[in-house]
């Protein structure tokens, strides 16, 4: 498990280029290669974690069928972050026209900003989210995000990838999302 471990960061710092067991020769000149493309780099690789109180909004437009439009604000804290702030806008796209039995899964993708303390923005965008709706009054919604350009201070040239998790009552709108994976940015 330590070896693992040590793996993951280790492979932080450097372009994420997965060996090809049937070639090792290959591997080692294509580690030689990636050592001496990063040497002097400014990239900085650590772990990502947040979590948020979000309130989860529904904008419905006429017209054909989903999808629909869905927000997410909310308020929390985060790694890199310190105090936080975080907005989703998602394409939500449900099984069928309603009424919908329980449990009941759909599809979105969309975009994620968050900003940190200082005022930077870090984006992030997804086209995975699965959400299980379990009951009127409880919520699944998980997705792996993508950190993108477009961020500003020193999240302007972001990348890396998180796992976000939510939790909310449809009813009430309310609920917990956390976030967790790691973010290369630049120092």
């Amino acid at each position: 498990m330590l070896s693992l471990v040590l793996m993951f960061f280790a492979g932080c710092e450097k372009m994420e280029i997965q060996p090809d067991p049937l070639n090792a020769a290959d591997d080692i000149s294509l580690k030689s290669a990636e050592d001496a493309q990063y040497k002097g780099s400014q990239k900085h690789c650590v772990p990502f974690k947040g979590e948020f109180q979000v309130r989860v909004s529904n904008i419905i437009h006429p017209g054909p069928p989903p999808p629909k439009i869905q927000e997410a604000e909310g308020f929390g804290k985060a790694t890199h972050l310190g105090k936080a702030k975080v907005y989703l806008k998602q394409w939500w796209k449900p099984p069928g026209p309603p009424p919908f039995v329980f449990p009941w899964t759909g599809t979105g993708w969309g975009e994620v900003e968050f900003t940190a303390a200082n005022g930077d923005i870090l984006k992030a965008d997804y086209n995975d989210a699965k959400g299980r709706h379990e009951s009127p009054t409880l919520v699944y919604v998980t997705f792996t995000g993508h950190f993108k350009d477009g961020g500003t201070g020193k999240f302007a040239n972001a990348d890396g990838d998180f796992l976000w998790s939510v939790v909310y009552n449809p009813v009430t709108n309310m609920g917990t999302a956390t976030a967790t994976g790691n973010i290369k940015y630049s120092k």
